[in-house]
């Protein structure tokens, strides 16, 4: 079971993540841990993405594709997630080619709800989780959480244009091709949860 999760931003799907990795045996693959995986191997492509990364600079699409055929190759489990993979033309151009069978999870909140909830969230600095609004410890590492510094008004509205201009028409190919299962994000933790395993039958 090959899985693309995606959804606006502050919709809870990291959270539900974690939650099939926990309670299913998935393995969770996200660009930003794969950048660092690759950057710690030393290999080219590492010294090369480093460089990039170091100037300020954006990650091209050749880098990129690079990026996520190493990711895509380098899995052994056969149940997987893939998050924040599949955003614009070229990341769909992949999967396509390299995982034909894969199925999209798309999280479905207002943007007005988006926003509400990226205002509230707090973050673990050390390791980079986040959390819902109102949590202030990490229950795993006990450590404080804090506000992260682009949780911002402004920010979050251009993460919000961003994902509606360049990831939504992806989504709706992907409609069309009947691979997307719509899960109601507005909804608590737990609710959320249970319809994934109900409409993946888990």
């Amino acid at each position: 079971m090959k899985l693309v999760f995606t959804g606006i931003q502050g919709c809870g799907k990291g959270t539900q993540a974690r939650f099939l990795v926990e309670n299913h045996g998935f393995t969770l693959v996200e660009m930003g841990g794969e950048f660092r995986k690759i950057i710690a191997s030393g290999s080219n492509l590492g010294l090369q993405l480093k460089e990039i990364l170091d100037s300020g600079a954006q990650v091209n699409a050749e880098m990129g594709i690079a990026v996520m055929e190493e990711a895509i190759a380098r899995q052994t489990n056969e149940k997987i997630i893939f998050d924040a993979f599949v955003r614009n033309d070229w990341n769909k151009v992949i999967f396509d080619r390299e995982l034909p069978e894969y199925q999209v999870i798309f999280f479905n909140l207002s943007e007005e709800k988006a926003k509400q909830r990226l205002l509230g969230r707090m973050f673990n600095s050390t390791t980079g989780e986040t959390f819902p609004y109102g949590t202030k410890i990490d229950p795993k590492t006990g450590e404080k959480l804090i506000h992260r510094s682009d949780d911002n008004e402004e920010s979050i509205l251009k993460r919000i244009e961003e994902y509606t201009t360049k990831t939504l028409p992806i989504l709706e190919l992907q409609k069309k091709e009947g691979r997307v299962l719509e899960i109601n994000a507005d909804q608590s933790v737990e609710e959320v949860a249970k319809e994934i395993e109900e409409k993946l039958g888990l």
